[in-house]
């Protein structure tokens, strides 16, 4: 080896073991279900201002939501459950509700469902939840032309 090389071929190594270490870092990063990144965040960036009005309009609507979550086992889904009720306190009936559910602390994996009318206002789902903690729920309701969005977060405990 020439003398003096050894010092660029020093700093080649660290320069090549920091790209190797931040590789490592990224696809360990992505592999983790605590890592999460909202799906279409772009389009929905474009959208915000008709998120906005859709917020605006539900809160006119003045629909009351309340979201139940039992968790499941492996292998036994757990079951999600609302009552919803118009601006009067009447149950609604005839709705058409899909969730979007999320744990907290593992938001990667998102569990989608269709909740089925059970009348008076009832609606449930099954859900592959099983994990104790708070869960994000984010439900769209339809019903003729009115929308109504809700976000809510629940506490789910452990089953014993």
């Amino acid at each position: 080896m020439k003398r003096g090389m050894q010092w660029p071929i020093a700093v080649a190594v660290v320069l090549g073991l920091t790209v190797i270490g931040d590789v490592t870092v990224a696809v360990i990063a992505s592999r983790d279900e605590a890592f999460a990144v909202e799906p279409d965040f772009y389009q929905k960036a474009v959208n915000f201002d008709d998120e906005m009005a859709l917020r605006a309009a539900s809160r006119t609507l003045g629909w009351q939501l309340a979201p139940s979550l039992q968790l499941g086992r492996p292998g036994t889904p757990g079951l999600v459950s609302i009552t919803l009720r118009d601006s009067t306190g009447a149950p609604l009936a005839g709705a058409r509700v899909e969730l979007l559910a999320m744990h907290n602390a593992r938001a990667s994996r998102q569990l989608t469902a269709t909740l089925k009318d059970l009348g008076a206002g009832s609606y449930e789902a099954a859900l592959d939840a099983e994990r104790p903690g708070e869960w994000e729920l984010r439900f769209m309701v339809t019903r003729g032309s009115d929308r109504f969005a809700v976000r809510d977060r629940v506490d789910a405990a452990a089953l014993r």
